[in-house]
């Protein structure tokens, strides 16, 4: 089996639409013998780019996010948004996710772990991704934690969780040296995290976004 395929086989089992830390989760399951170069996840990489820019097998939907060529974009806009076909798939989906930062931000004042509370340095980041989650679960506050730029992005790309007992995993992928530059300790504890009611979206993050690697 080849890389691109083992790619396609990848997102075809997540129906259809895939972000890089399930794409680098997953592919050792088609492709064993991946992870023997030391540079195996820069070669996924150019193997997917390599593809889009082709045209072939794969399309970009979002930053970090890449779908089979074939896939239908307007499963990613909520109901009500799917009468306006004025505006384009990616405003509609937007104007979702706009939506569902107001609410979180209603309920979570500041980043669980700088302390933060200006709302113009917050992110409401999403536990399961947008792309990954059906209506219900796109406006769910549930499903979102509030995080400062730096801790959106490492959650986001999946190289840090979230314990049930609010502690910060650390994944094996990021380098030591950049964990003492950003100033976290795994396994440490933040007690304002908002655990409760986030749980099932939280396994779903350990399992499919959290790198392992």
């Amino acid at each position: 089996m080849t890389k691109v395929e083992a790619i396609v086989n990848v997102i075809q089992d997540n129906d259809g639409i895939a972000n890089w830390s399930i794409i680098y989760n997953e592919i050792e399951k088609y492709y064993p013998a991946i992870k023997k170069s030391k540079k195996w996840t820069a070669g996924v990489r150019g193997v997917l780019y390599r593809e889009i820019k082709n045209n072939k097998n794969f399309k970009k939907i979002d930053e970090g996010i890449f779908a089979l060529i074939d896939y239908d974009e307007s499963l990613l806009i909520l109901d009500e948004d799917k009468k306006d076909t004025e505006t384009s798939n990616i405003i509609k989906i937007r104007k979702g996710q706009d939506k569902f930062r107001k609410k979180l931000l209603e309920k979570i004042k500041r980043c669980p772990i700088t302390k933060i509370t200006d709302e113009r340095l917050l992110l409401a980041s999403h536990i399961k991704p947008w792309a990954k989650s059906n209506n219900e679960e796109r406006l769910d506050i549930n499903n979102g934690l509030i995080l400062s730029p730096l801790f959106d992005k490492l959650f986001d790309n999946g190289l840090i969780t979230f314990s049930f007992q609010s502690e910060l995993i650390i994944s094996n992928s990021l380098k030591p040296k950049n964990i003492e530059r950003i100033g976290i300790k795994n396994k440490h504890k933040f007690i304002d995290l908002p655990i409760k009611g986030r749980e099932q979206y939280l396994e779903y993050h350990h399992n499919k976004i959290f790198l392992k690697v």
